[in-house]
């Protein structure tokens, strides 16, 4: 008996991701905001020597936000959209304006609303 091969539906890999904030120099930080497969994250990483000392006095150097797959769908109910692409739409236009602290602002207006996201700092 050979090997039955399986043509059914297989999901198309979904990736879009978006820069809310980026400094562009040797010393700063960047914030981005990602949507793979189902589930989302922002991440929040500073770079440079000063940066350790002047903004994080903890030494930390990124944060990770991550939402699982069900509280990624709470937030496109929240933003009014049905899929990833205008899920990143939705968040960047709504908090880019922020800049630099749009990541406050964003897990700000999550606990708002009870989406939960798990959080993470990296030394």
């Amino acid at each position: 008996m050979g090997h039955k091969k399986y043509y059914g539906y297989k999901p198309k890999h979904e990736h879009y991701s978006v820069i809310l904030y980026e400094t562009g120099t040797k010393v700063g930080d960047i914030i981005d905001f990602v949507y793979e497969d189902g589930c989302c994250g922002m991440n929040h990483y500073y770079w440079g020597s000063e940066t350790d000392y002047e903004y994080n006095r903890h030494g930390e150097v990124e944060h990770n936000y991550i939402w699982d797959e069900e509280n990624t769908k709470k937030l496109m109910l929240r933003t009014g959209t049905k899929n990833g692409k205008g899920l990143v739409k939705a968040i960047y236009d709504r908090f880019h304006h922020h800049k630099d602290s749009a990541d406050f602002y964003i897990w700000q207006w999550c606990e708002q609303k009870g989406i939960e996201y798990d959080f993470r700092a990296w030394f």
